[in-house]
């Protein structure tokens, strides 16, 4: 078995990459920072040496670099039964004064994946199990006036998995939504409030494996985790 993954170097996308290696499955690893991908699927292969990690460093947000990014997965590799579209970037701020925020977060919560999904299509189709994981945000079913972009993005991104959803049955593709509220990462580093307010990301990718593992015949459309005290710390 063989995963993509976006933002796979730190917070969600790394607990996902650990366990999914943890499952067996080869690995290709996508984040901005090269030197700590290469760290952490150095560390990766050393725990789990039965499997194969391939590193491709690239900023989504950049359609030179994307693009760059899918022909090398197309040429390296024949099918693809996983791809977890994880990278992103939180803002505040008013994007109504500010469209460039606004622009990022729907380049990199939408349209990376969108075009990720389009280029890598024919190695998912390869799959005799292939599975879309998409992941979005509680602020996709709830809009957030301290961070208007990225619960806008999230939304277009909820209804990107929606339609896809609907328009891959035919190849029997499963499309997944996973909508975390907040979670721990080094972002939360020197906040002043407890961590167990948070949840921890490796929460995060016991749902994403439990997703994968689920029969043929039935898929999770979506699913809403929140911290057990509430989404915003007091």
């Amino acid at each position: 078995m063989k995963a993509f993954i976006t933002g796979a170097s730190l917070g969600i996308g790394k607990a996902i990459a650990e366990a999914l290696a943890a499952k067996g499955y080869d690995l290709i690893l996508n984040a901005r920072n090269s030197e700590r991908l290469k760290h952490f699927s150095k560390n990766l292969t050393g725990k789990y040496p039965s499997i194969h990690c391939d590193c491709l460093a690239a900023d989504l947000t950049d359609p030179k670099e994307r693009s760059s990014l899918t022909q090398s997965i197309r040429s390296r590799h024949q099918k693809l039964d996983v791809v977890v579209n994880n990278a992103g970037i939180f803002e505040t701020g008013d994007c109504l004064q500010d469209p460039e925020v606004f622009e990022t977060a729907i380049d990199l919560h939408l349209k990376a994946p969108f075009y990720l999904i389009v280029d890598l299509s024919s190695l998912l189709r390869a799959s005799r199990n292939p599975h879309v994981i998409n992941i979005a945000s509680v602020q996709s079913k709830t809009p957030n006036a301290q961070s208007p972009a990225y619960s806008v993005s999230k939304y277009a991104l909820r209804g990107l998995s929606d339609n896809m959803r609907e328009v891959f049955k035919k190849d029997g593709i499963k499309v997944t939504n996973v909508m975390p509220g907040y979670t721990w990462s080094n972002s939360w580093e020197g906040a002043e409030f407890p961590r167990e307010r948070l949840m921890e990301p490796e929460d995060i990718a016991k749902v994403v494996v439990c997703a994968l593992t689920l029969g043929k015949s039935a898929v999770m459309e979506e699913v809403v985790l929140r911290p057990q005290l509430g989404e915003f710390p007091d």
